[in-house]
């Protein structure tokens, strides 16, 4: 027998995180592909420099995190597979639709990693296995996935306060500059990428 016979999701030691692993890695994907569009958006429709490099910021905070989940598969002997990412297809007509569907993402990314979280924590006692202990199948596999989960909500907490400001209607300069210094970017209004 040799690795790839046994680490694999056709096992039925496996095959529960599956599923789960393509829907957080979609997500992730997802989010990287439409934050570097919304990027766009908010630059050349709105002209705001600093709201454009905060959701830029997002957009590169995917691919690393994307290497941790890879990481801890591998950890378990496991490959990471790559689903297909669709196009944008919202119109962005105001800001207040750039803040709903930047929250929209980082939602996905934390329901898909909750769903990844609750296949790895699977008692075997759920499954009709006698239960001989009480942790999860992959408990440390589900403990890397939650800090993933503590990494997403500080974003999301950050768009939800950026949104909240937005809706107290200061002018755009005004709310650009507060960006600037909520997200801590440089004084140029572009990043050092």
């Amino acid at each position: 027998m040799t690795k790839r016979d046994y680490f694999n999701y056709e096992n039925p030691k496996f095959y529960a995180l599956r599923d789960p692993m393509r829907k957080v890695m979609k997500a992730f994907l997802d989010a990287e592909r439409y934050f570097a569009a919304i990027k766009e958006v908010v630059w050349g429709r709105y002209a705001m420099p600093y709201l454009a490099d905060a959701i830029h910021s997002l957009e590169h905070k995917q691919p690393p995190r994307i290497d941790q989940f890879s990481d801890a598969m591998r950890q378990e002997g496991l490959e990471i597979e790559y689903p297909g990412t669709e196009e944008l297809a919202e119109p962005l007509e105001s800001l207040d639709e750039v803040f709903r569907v930047c929250v929209e993402l980082t939602d996905s990314i934390d329901r898909t990693l909750q769903m990844f979280i609750d296949a790895a924590d699977k008692r075997n006692g759920d499954r009709g296995i006698p239960q001989t202990d009480k942790r999860g199948k992959f408990p440390a596999l589900a403990r890397q996935a939650e800090q993933l989960q503590i990494d997403n909500s500080t974003d999301r907490t950050k768009l939800l306060e950026s949104w909240a400001m937005w809706g107290n209607q200061p002018s755009a300069s005004s709310f650009d500059k507060w960006v600037k210094s909520r997200y801590d970017l440089p004084d140029s209004g572009e990043d050092d990428d």
